[in-house]
């Protein structure tokens, strides 16, 4: 879809919303009088413009004799009667069906005055399709150099006024621009006498939420681990489609780079599922005009005018990913939806007058709306793990391992890595991976095992021999990102050369109640003792500190302890000689 925003101040073609005509409630000017056409509009920014469609002379008070047009002719407002006579005798919408022939027969023709044509527009009821087609081929055929604008917008009345001096008729009423954001609304088609009209505007809404049977995950903000997955629910209505023929309806979805589209698009339009036929779901990038993808509802007019006011859920989901922000700032879905506004104009499409992609707009000649956008914000947070000694001094050389139902997918120092027999990476003691073979140096590695560093985590991600255990870095700590609320479990797997392994594991619970779209809500205990956070807009941490005790080691060389091996081990030769010698000494009295 090309250039969908439009600047609707710019627009100069209106939409169609008639009343009816001639003495089916429409007013005259008397010649002579001047008279004005109210236009029941309370928003300042708008600007009318009438046209008279037929002219003539005007009998009657409009009280107690009714207003009668006699002589009817063209009036100066249509640039070619002809062209105008030709194009409403043509029009396949404008017939009436003979039920006793079976048959269609037009209600116009080519050779009818001017006379004729308001005699049939009599037949007409209020705001009936045929009477909105016929305006709306009307303004097809207005001429700009006979339009009569309103004027200002007047505050105290709050409404605008058209006036018309000495010049009866028959009249097209124009909202020719609109403030920006607005829809325009259909032409409406008046005899003016004085007389009011009232803009008939059909703008569509569309809200965007996070839906989860935990209210904690639910509205316009939650908080989940890298891995899980987030399901999204817009909700709009079918809009009332009269005067159109045709009505672009185009959702529009801008994911963070933190989430990952499942491609899971499910539509209901009242309790009916919409068959995957009636709606297309585009990701590429040249046909989402940038977009990460777009819902583009085909053949919307013809499918769903006749469900006006029904509603139209839409539900998908998305998982969060490793690129994730970690911070207060979160992830953002942003959605908003493109529409027709203006009935009085048939858009073309993208590459009309080709059928095969018909169903979004085309360049600027495609007038369109645009909702306000509905933005959502996914959060998750970090632990950041601090090895130390007893007087504080970082600690090298312990390695940890977190559990728990939100770590499916942990970032272990920023990164997640997979086994992987065809992977390029190895693990390495100091908290890191690197594609250099280790070449069986166990001092340095961490084994032999290959990871592969794994990208686009989505809902298919095979969460099979993650890595959730690491040694910590060189300055002693280990960070465990992109965790969302629940239960940890920290074990301590290898203790540092020299020092006592943990006897206790480490239980961590992270927390998010309350979370809004402005700013998160998190807290976070180790052991039952409140964390302290540290935030940022990148990153939301609770750091800890895990204390290594020395552990009890043998003397040294020279000590006491190898003096007592010398001893000892003297006595026992001592022992051992007297034993040998006197067994001699009694072997030699026998003899």
């Amino acid at each position: 879809m090309k250039n969908y925003k439009r600047t609707f101040a710019a627009m100069t073609a209106g939409l169609l919303a008639l009343t009816p005509c001639f003495a089916a409630g429409m007013t005259a000017v008397a010649e002579g009088e001047n008279y004005t056409i109210t236009i029941n509009e309370d928003t300042d920014g708008y600007t009318y413009n009438a046209y008279q469609i037929f002219s003539g002379n005007l009998s009657g008070d409009g009280e107690t004799n009714p207003y009668v047009l006699s002589t009817i002719k063209w009036g100066n407002g249509i640039t070619d009667s002809d062209a105008f006579l030709a194009a409403l005798a043509s029009d396949s919408t404008l017939t009436t069906h003979n039920s006793e022939t079976n048959e269609d027969t037009h209600d116009f023709n080519t050779s009818m005055t001017p006379a004729e044509v308001a005699e049939k527009l009599k037949s007409y009821d209020n705001d009936s399709d045929k009477l909105i087609r016929f305006a709306k081929i009307a303004g097809n055929f207005k001429n700009t150099t006979n339009e009569i604008s309103s004027g200002a917008f007047d505050s105290e009345k709050g409404n605008y006024s058209i006036n018309l001096t000495d010049k009866p008729g028959y009249y097209l009423v124009e909202e020719a621009s609109v403030p920006n954001g607005k829809t325009t609304s259909r032409y409406m088609l008046k005899v003016a006498g004085p007389t009011e009209v009232t803009p008939k505007r059909v703008e569509p809404t569309l809200d965007k939420v996070i839906s989860s049977p935990n209210p904690r995950d639910s509205g316009k903000a939650n908080s989940v681990s890298i891995g899980d997955a987030v399901t999204y629910t817009l909700t709009s209505t079918v809009p009332d489609m009269t005067g159109y023929d045709k009505y672009f309806f185009v959702v529009n979805d801008d994911l963070a780079n933190g989430l990952t589209f499942n491609n899971d698009v499910v539509i209901k339009i009242g309790e009916t599922n919409v068959p995957a036929a009636n709606y297309e779901v585009q990701t590429a990038s040249a046909e989402t005009d940038g977009h990460t993808f777009q819902i583009v509802f085909k053949n919307f007019y013809n499918n769903y005018k006749d469900n006006e006011g029904q509603s139209i859920v839409i539900t998908y989901s998305a998982t969060l990913n490793e690129n994730a922000n970690r911070g207060t700032a979160g992830n953002v879905n942003t959605a908003y939806l493109t529409y027709s506004n203006n009935p009085n104009f048939t858009p073309r499409g993208e590459n009309e007058p080709s059928p095969d992609n018909p169903d979004t707009p085309g360049d600027d000649s495609d007038p369109v709306g645009n909702t306000p956008e509905q933005e959502t914000k996914t959060y998750t947070t970090n632990l950041i793990l601090n090895k130390t000694k007893e007087n504080g001094e970082p600690l090298t050389g312990a390695k940890f391992q977190i559990s728990g139902l939100s770590s499916n997918v942990v970032l272990i120092n920023g990164s997640i890595y997979q086994k992987d027999a065809e992977g390029s990476y190895y693990k390495l003691k100091d908290g890191t991976f690197t594609t250099t073979a280790p070449n069986n140096n166990e001092k340095l590695y961490d084994g032999n095992d290959k990871y592969k560093l794994v990208t686009n985590v989505n809902s298919e991600t095979d969460y099979t021999d993650i890595c959730k255990e690491a040694y910590v870095k060189n300055d002693g700590s280990l960070e465990f990102g992109g965790l969302g609320p629940g239960t940890y479990t920290i074990t301590e797997l290898k203790a540092p050369d020299g020092y006592n392994k943990l006897e206790n594991d480490i239980t961590v619970v992270i927390t998010n109640d309350g979370a809004t779209f402005a700013s998160p809500a998190w807290n976070a205990t180790k052991d039952g003792e409140p964390l302290t956070s540290t935030n940022t807009e990148t990153k939301v941490s609770f750091s800890f500190n895990v204390v290594n005790r020395e552990g009890a080691t043998l003397p040294s060389t020279g000590g006491i302890g190898t003096k007592l091996f010398y001893l000892f081990g003297g006595m026992l030769v001592v022992g051992s000689s007297v034993v040998l010698i006197t067994k001699k000494r009694m072997s030699a009295d026998d003899n």
